[in-house]
């Protein structure tokens, strides 16, 4: 008997998965079916050659990532990561990120573990920790400034409208609790490491590991005001990069009928859904799904939400595929 319990946390990941991709493949074949397969495929046509532009910029958002992760470990006294070995880590955590359903608890720590000879341990965690920081506040202003985009839509349906609301709220809810935790610095790694000890029956213990990480976050609030605009400003180029690539592709799908405010309420939609379905790989079928939605309420057919989604997802392909790469490289 107890032979066999430590095999069930390994068997039940790949499991969920399996019915997470399922679901996934169910949504995107009934929206497809819906939309109108002749439709979709005319649009990711006319998308051509502008694919480059979408990949060119992908790349360039994954490049902002490494370098706000390099200015986090230089801010924590960890200078040895260079932008090499940073994209690439970048470029593997995203593919491992995508390609399974544990999202950031697969992708971050293959971050860690790809710069593991140039940054150790306790300060590539904290590094990471303090990037993925920026980038949810980042996120958070993303989401809260599209869904106050839709609010101010005339003719809004109202069951879109009450999801916009309910996304301000929650976002407001999260600014609150984001403040609350910087004043009051609380020993949350610790607590958790206490309270996974207890769950599993081992002694419950606080690692030197765990405190170090949490002193070095809490100290992002004495930064030079220079390091901090530099991060924001990362941040700021990621996201921008995003909302580029959306208006290319729905320049392309429109012949250049499309505002650039659609594009930027369509990739802060893009953005929560990667938050809330984070689990399903490649966001298989809600990506089209909300991009349709979201779409048909900012007057864009349906047809070109879903293509869109698909081009996109296209481009992720491609990088994942340079991140498995690099994986397997590092495996070697």
């Amino acid at each position: 008997m107890s032979s066999s319990a430590p095999s069930r946390p390994s068997s039940r990941a790949p499991l969920v998965g399996l019915v997470a991709a399922l679901v996934g493949v169910a949504l995107l074949v009934a929206t497809i079916r819906q939309v109108g397969w002749d439709e979709i495929k005319t649009g990711v046509g006319a998308v051509g050659a502008w694919f480059l532009v979408v990949v060119a910029l992908g790349g360039a958002r994954f490049f902002a990532r490494a370098k706000s992760w390099i200015l986090c470990a230089d801010q924590i006294g960890a200078p040895g990561l260079t932008p090499g070995p940073a994209f690439g880590a970048v470029l593997a955590g995203d593919a491992v990120g995508n390609l399974t359903p544990l999202g950031l608890l697969a992708s971050e720590p293959t971050k860690v573990l790809l710069v593991r000879h140039t940054l150790p341990t306790s300060p590539a965690l904290t590094s990471v920790a303090l990037d993925n920081g920026f980038h949810t506040v980042a996120v958070l202003f993303m989401i809260a400034a599209g869904a106050w985009a839709l609010v101010r839509q005339v003719a809004l349906d109202p069951t879109i409208r009450v999801v916009a609301e309910g996304v301000l709220g929650s976002v407001l809810l999260a600014v609150i609790v984001g403040g609350w935790v910087a004043m009051k610095q609380p020993a949350i790694l610790s607590w958790l490491a206490q309270l996974t000890a207890r769950v599993v029956g081992r002694e419950a213990r606080s690692p030197d590991v765990l405190r170090d990480i949490e002193a070095r976050f809490y100290g992002v609030f004495a930064w030079p005001r220079r390091a901090l605009w530099t991060a924001a400003g990362w941040q700021v180029a990621f996201h921008s990069g995003a909302i580029l690539e959306v208006w290319v592709i729905l320049q392309a799908l429109s012949g250049g009928q499309t505002s650039f405010a659609d594009a930027f309420v369509l990739e802060s939609a893009g953005r929560l859904v990667t938050v809330l379905f984070k689990v399903i790989p490649l966001r298989m079928g809600v990506d089209e799904v909300g991009a349709a939605v979201v779409a048909t309420a900012l007057g864009i057919p349906a047809s070109h939400g879903v293509a869109l989604a698909l081009v996109r997802k296209l481009r992720i392909l491609v990088w994942n595929a340079a991140g498995l790469v690099v994986l397997a490289r590092a495996r070697r």
